[in-house]
């Protein structure tokens, strides 16, 4: 267990330093995959994690590292929220910016327009809110 020394601050650092620790300690522990991966499909959506490639409707894909990572992360925790928070802690290597959750939001976002997640019918989905009474991001498959 790494250990955290603090020579100096002020209330409010330590403050939101208890906080920040509160919250990584909460959250799932996720350490991006390593080694093959998987390559997971979800109707015409098809993550291949050793190739790094993403598909939809048999054509090509472009996404961002971290834009890949995080969809790595929703396809193998279908149907579980996702806070940004998690998000932001699993794919960054520093993750102690201040406007991480807003960052995370924003490459969620910029997936689902990449993706067509968020027309009208789509296979799959990235919905916020709640997804076994816990708040985040949760990417569900619609089974035909």
């Amino acid at each position: 267990m790494p250990k955290v020394m603090i020579i100096e601050c002020s209330d409010e650092e330590a403050d939101r330093l208890v906080e920040q620790i509160k919250s990584i300690i909460a959250e799932p522990q996720y350490q991006p995959f390593r080694g093959p991966g998987k390559v997971y499909e979800f109707g015409s959506l098809r993550i291949d994690q050793p190739k790094r490639e993403v598909t939809l409707h048999g054509n090509a894909v472009k996404l961002s590292h971290r834009e890949f990572e995080i969809l790595g992360l929703f396809a193998s925790h279908p149907n579980q929220a996702l806070s940004a928070s998690f998000l932001h802690n699993a794919v960054w290597l520093h993750p102690d910016s201040e406007h991480g959750e807003e960052e995370a939001a924003a490459y969620v976002r910029s997936l689902q327009e990449k993706l067509g997640l968020n027309k009208s019918n789509p296979t799959c989905r990235i919905v916020e809110g709640t997804c076994a009474e816990k708040k985040g991001c949760c990417f569900t498959f619609l089974v035909d």
